[in-house]
């Protein structure tokens, strides 16, 4: 029994050593930054605007693709130029959307169309499509340069929608979305009202004020528009709000009114994921429509007391994102299940744009440790992250919390007062050993670990993050 855990010790610790953040390519050789943004998977790859500056030809922030691996990412075509006649000038594609199975994006102030070929690679309307909403047979977008009015596009025809009521509208940046068959706005169609939450209806043409959320001639503030299940969820006034698209239906949020700062809300396996600050800075938290509750699942606190979640992607039963911890403010790369939250890595800062093709995440991210390559294409494989092994801890499990720790590890699910832990760092060296006294484990050198803990007949492997 005995040889056969310390194999699978020795197992989790390979696992250890290879779930790293990794670089996929120095698209801007040396120090400075590409700047991977509006990563966006379509087809099997990622296509992304990056900046090639200090490469052996500078072309600019152009259209960039990758199959995740170094020699399968590529520039797609220099928008500006032409293979004869490079030009450094950006044309910072984004805007990605995908109608009727085609890949979309704007540049240049046009709109243009991709299969990741040069060729194939053209622009299609005259005007830019910003802030899309698309259900992939339409689109509908604000038109910036038509007074922020409401279009559409369907491959074919891109025009004004059709408006036979009496409102004329001004959108307010990208807050839209399409929901239960209308597109619902934060706009404004009255002076006396201010920006408010209405909705225009394609089958009607009509547009409607769903809800004066100040009363006023104020503006609400409405941002970060999420569909869960059958309510709408936004931030207005600093708060989180539901509606069904009644007015009577549109309510603030009851467990989440001592919230400030909502922000960022993502849903996910029937929960609500958002930023949101109660006094104790930025954190996590997780509203539960099936029982109304609103949870601190992040609870930060240290020289840095704001998580600031953000860029959020599910993947295999959890939802990884970017966050903060309690050490600086570097943005870190982060998973939750929904109840508790655990850092993947502590080297990798700058994190954003995550997302995830053949089961690895993609993201930009930079390697504090070197600082060589400046933001740059990261990738990190789940499959690589270390779990608890054990062939009887299943039986008689202990658990360990909370992970990430500031120095006292609880130990829960122990029979005596004197089982033995050992702490490995991701080499695989012991750093640390000990008796567990009192349930408890001191140990205060930061980083990642993987504890052992052996009580009698019951033993434990996990992996930790000491802050």
């Amino acid at each position: 029994m005995k040889k056969i855990y310390t194999l699978c010790l020795m197992a989790a610790m390979a696992l250890g050593m290879q779930a790293q953040v990794t670089l996929v390519k120095d698209i801007n050789p040396g120090t400075g930054n590409s700047s991977p943004a509006g990563l966006f998977v379509y087809n099997g790859k990622i296509y992304f605007a990056a900046d090639d500056a200090n490469a052996s030809v500078d072309h600019g922030k152009e259209l960039w693709v990758s199959d995740g691996t170094e020699a399968g990412t590529y520039l797609v075509k220099d928008l500006n130029g032409t293979p004869e006649v490079p030009n450094s000038g950006n044309s910072t594609p984004g805007n990605f959307f995908i109608l009727n199975d085609q890949l979309y994006f704007t540049a240049l102030t046009k709109t243009w169309m991709t299969d990741g070929t040069e060729a194939n690679t053209n622009d299609v309307l005259t005007s830019g499509i910003y802030f899309p909403q698309s259900d992939n047979s339409i689109v509908y977008y604000n038109n910036t340069v038509a007074s922020n009015t409401l279009w559409s596009y369907d491959g074919i025809t891109n025009a004004a929608v059709v408006n036979n009521g009496t409102i004329t509208e001004k959108l307010s940046g990208g807050n839209l979305i399409v929901f239960n068959g209308k597109v619902m706005l934060y706009m404004e169609a009255d002076a006396t009202i201010g920006l408010e939450l209405y909705e225009y209806d394609p089958a009607t043409g009509i547009y409607s004020l769903i809800k004066d959320i100040t009363g006023d001639d104020g503006n609400s503030g409405i941002s970060n528009f999420t569909v869960l299940g059958d309510k709408l969820y936004f931030e207005a006034l600093g708060g989180l709000w539901q509606t069904d698209g009644t007015a009577d239906g549109t309510v603030a949020i009851t467990s989440a009114a001592s919230l400030s700062g909502v922000a960022n809300l993502y849903a996910w396996n029937d929960l609500l994921f958002l930023e949101g600050d109660n006094s104790s800075g930025d954190q996590l938290y997780v509203y539960n429509p099936a029982d109304g509750t609103t949870t601190n699942i992040s609870n930060i606190s240290g020289t840095n007391t704001n998580h600031d979640p953000s860029d959020y992607c599910p993947y295999n039963g959890y939802l990884y994102y970017r966050g903060e911890d309690a050490n600086d403010t570097n943005g870190h790369l982060f998973r939750t299940n929904g109840t508790s939250i655990e850092q993947l890595d502590d080297v990798v800062k700058d994190v954003d744009e995550i997302v995830v093709l053949n089961g690895k995440l993609y993201f930009e991210g930079e390697d504090a440790s070197t600082e060589t390559t400046g933001n740059e294409l990261f990738t990190f494989d789940p499959a690589t992250i270390p779990t608890a092994i054990g062939d009887d801890a299943e039986i008689n499990p202990i658990s360990v919390y909370p992970n990430p720790s500031y120095g006292t590890i609880n130990v829960k699910g122990l029979n005596s007062e004197r089982a033995a832990y050992s702490i490995y760092n991701l080499t695989g060296q012991c750093v640390a050993k000990g008796i567990v006294y009192n349930n408890q484990i001191t140990f205060t050198q930061k980083g990642l670990y993987v504890l052992q803990i052996i009580d009698g007949t019951q033993k434990t492997v996990s992996k930790i993050t000491v802050k």
